[in-house]
This record gives structure tokens, sequence and C-alpha cells, in this order.
């Protein structure tokens, strides 16, 4: 009984918060980084050639460990391999996790079928932008490929050069960051299962107000439209957009001077609880019809953009694609309608957690995790697809 009230209370006070105006609720402050950084990662150096990879414990290093990983994510879900899979609809845009594959590659493999584009824009959170003081920027790099998983993946540097002529000085380039964030690199093994040889463009989403985020993503969906109209591209087709994105970052150990976030408890109960909440989150407002409506719900529901400590602690809910996620899925909807397709619907494929998945067996590889997976201290993942008219 106790852990079934702890889930009502859950489920109540989010569908309550979804018929509520804008005020927010107060909010236990998150963790400065949404993933512990493992001890024996080295960062990776800026380059104008090759993009080296950072996470070198919870991603993969060889073709073969991501074979491995790969195999070992199908079988725990009972999936066929991808050259068996059913024919699916091409997706137009999809949420992934970037957690360590140990305890995300579950979640993110159920995606891959729906990945069919050649070139992608990726999305990714930059964990780090708040302590520097990086705000209302699209933060882009310089290198001409990344290499992930022992393999090279090319940089679209021609669609990149082509939405920073015309996102002037929203965007910047900081090889920096990029050189320092995980989380694009670890979509990218990902992608490369499902497409052969695809293109990328990264782009780190800071932080930044509601109506400062629709106008950007506004104006980097109409410069994208416009190249897909000069070059004959049809999202799903020709190009996607992939957004990084873990869930909820919960518990009350090892989130450093925040404490964590925990408002049900670090027990079974608690972890049941918040779960609930994550589930119905993402079904309430990421799965259905995307509309910017369902992505401001999301904003109302996973910021505190009322406080006035915003800027540096602004969770309700400690989502860490906080920004990447309205900001993706504004561009996809804004440009899918500005080339005139059918409106978008997301569909929640999976969620999943570090606690109740485990880590996966994958014996023989270097893989590793850079966090626990306790009651005090876990993370969720929603993988989500947007597929046209659905």
């Amino acid at each position: 009984m106790k852990v079934l009230s702890r889930f009502a209370a859950g489920v109540a006070a989010l569908v309550l918060a979804l018929a509520a105006p804008a005020a927010p609720a107060s909010a236990q402050a998150a963790p400065a980084s949404t993933q512990a950084a493992p001890a024996s990662t080295r960062a990776a150096p800026a380059s104008t050639q090759v993009r080296a990879q950072l996470d070198t414990v919870g991603f993969a290093v060889s073709p073969a460990d991501m074979q491995d990983v790969l195999a070992a994510s199908l079988a725990a879900e009972s999936l066929p391999l991808l050259s068996a899979a059913p024919t699916v609809p091409a997706c137009v845009a999809a949420i992934l996790p970037h957690d360590d594959y140990l305890y995300a590659g579950r979640t993110a493999v159920h995606a891959l079928p729906y990945l069919r584009a050649k070139r992608w824009i990726v999305f990714g959170v930059c964990h780090a932008c708040r302590r520097v003081g990086v705000r209302d920027k699209l933060l882009l790099d310089d290198s001409l490929s990344w290499r992930v998983a022992g393999r090279e993946f090319a940089v679209d540097t021609g669609l990149r050069a082509a939405l920073a002529a015309q996102l002037g000085s929203i965007a910047e380039v900081s090889a920096e960051r990029q050189a320092a964030e995980h989380s694009i690199e670890a979509l990218l093994p990902w992608l490369g299962a499902a497409v052969d040889k695809p293109l990328f463009v990264p782009v780190l989403v800071s932080g930044m107000d509601l109506p400062s985020l629709r106008e950007r993503a506004a104006l980097f969906a109409d410069a994208l439209a416009a190249i897909c109209r000069k070059r004959g591209w049809v999202p799903g087709r020709d190009i996607g957009i992939l957004i990084s994105a873990d869930a909820v970052h919960y518990g009350c150990e090892g989130w450093g001077a925040s404490g964590g976030y925990a408002p049900f408890g670090c027990d079974e109960a608690g972890h049941a609880a918040g779960r609930a909440q994550d589930v119905t989150l993402a079904e309430a407002t990421l799965a259905g019809p995307l509309s910017d409506a369902s992505v401001g719900a999301f904003a109302r529901l996973v910021w505190d953009a009322a406080s006035p400590d915003f800027q540096t602690k602004p969770y309700r809910i400690t989502w860490c694609g906080l920004w990447s996620i309205p900001f993706g899925l504004t561009v996809a909807e804004r440009l899918q309608a500005d080339l005139g397709g059918a409106p978008l619907g997301g569909t929640l494929l999976r969620y999943g957690d570090s606690v109740s998945d485990g880590r996966l067996e994958v014996p023989g590889t270097r893989l590793g995790v850079t966090a626990p997976n306790t009651l005090g201290h876990w993370v969720g993942y929603a993988t989500v697809v947007y597929l046209p008219g659905s």
C-alpha cells in the first residue's frame, strides 16, 4: 500500500500541474552536473580536424564493443537484429538517452529502426553552460569529423556553414564546450548502427527562457526549411533531428552540493513514485500530437521558471534535457509546418531507468559505468520518436 500510495501521489501531482496555471512549485536543486564524471575520462582536445571521444568508460570505444552492446541491448529487449526488423515509418525527430550504454542501451535501441535519414541535426545538452555562464546561445563546433567507438562520423560542414550564416549572433563556435561535453557523442554510435555513414551537425543548447527559446528555435527551423527547399530535402527521408536527453536524475546520494532530487524518498516506494512521475510526464507532454502547447507543458512541468534563481537552479524536475528537448521539438514542429508536412506525433517507445533495468551483461568488452545505480542514485531514460500524421 505504501508504494501504491506514493505512486498515486506522484501521478496525481503531475496531472494537477498539467491542469494548473504556470505558477511553479518549489523544487530541490538539481546537481551541478547530471552525470557523474568518470575518474578515468580524459578531456578531449579541441580540434579543427577530428574531435576525439570524451567518455571512454560509459560509451563503446571500438566497433567490436559497440556491436556487442548493440546485440546485448536487442537481446535484452527480445528485439530482432536490425537487418531482420519489421519495416516501420521513418521518424522526423527522436529523443534518445545519453547515459552509460550498460544502463541506457536497452532504451536507446528501440529507436534504431525509425532512423533512416542520411543527415541529422543533433541537439545536445550543455551540462556545463550554467556553471560557466553561457546562456541564450547555440554552440557549434569546427571539426570535420568526430571519432567515437572507433569510427569516424563526418560532420556535414556545408550544412553547418549554411545554418551558421543564417542564424547570426544566436549561434557561435565553441570547440571547447563541444570537446568537454558527452551528450552528443553518446548518440553517434547508435545512429551509425541504423544509418550507413550518417552525416550530422552537432548543436549544444544552452539555457534560455521560453520566449527566447521559441524565437531562436523558429529562426533555426526557418533557416533549415530554406535549406531543405533549396536542396529538395524531405524531413525523415533526407534529414532528421536527434535530441539527446536523459530523464530524471533521482536520489539523495552522490549528487554534489545540491543534495539531489528525491521528493518521494530514497527507498523502493520513492523509486516507484519517481518512475511513475517520469512516465506520466513523458506520456502527457512528449507523446501524442506535437505542438507549441505540448512543448510548453513540458517546460512548465520541468522548469522552475518563476524562481529568482532560475538561471542557476532551473529545475522543478531534474531532467537534464530541459533545454534540448523543448528546443529540438520546437524546431521539428516548425520545420514540418514550414515545409507543408503532416503534423508530427510522438510515440514513447520505452521508458527505463538504471535501477529497474540494471546493468547489461556484455562480457569481454571494455564498457563500464560512470555512476552507481541504487535507490539513492538513479537516472531515467525515455526514447520517443516523432512520425508524420501519427
